[in-house]
């Protein structure tokens, strides 16, 4: 029987994580909105925070259901 919680334990530690429906809808609308903010920064703020023009470019066209 130890065994076998053992298992589940790790299973459950490496599965990925479940969200409600409401914390998705969330998550969603929080990507799609940095996403957006991300394509208004000038270049200069972009290299302060270490991401390029097509890096960022590359991020805002994910679909906001992508991590």
């Amino acid at each position: 029987m130890e065994i076998t919680l053992r298992k589940l334990m790790v299973q459950r530690q490496t599965s990925r994580p479940r969200y409600r429906w409401s914390e998705l809808i969330t998550l969603w609308y929080q990507r799609q909105r940095q996403r957006r903010a991300l394509l208004q920064l000038n270049d200069r703020m972009l290299s302060d925070i270490g991401i390029s023009r097509c890096d960022a470019e590359q991020e805002a066209t994910k679909p906001f259901w992508k991590a």
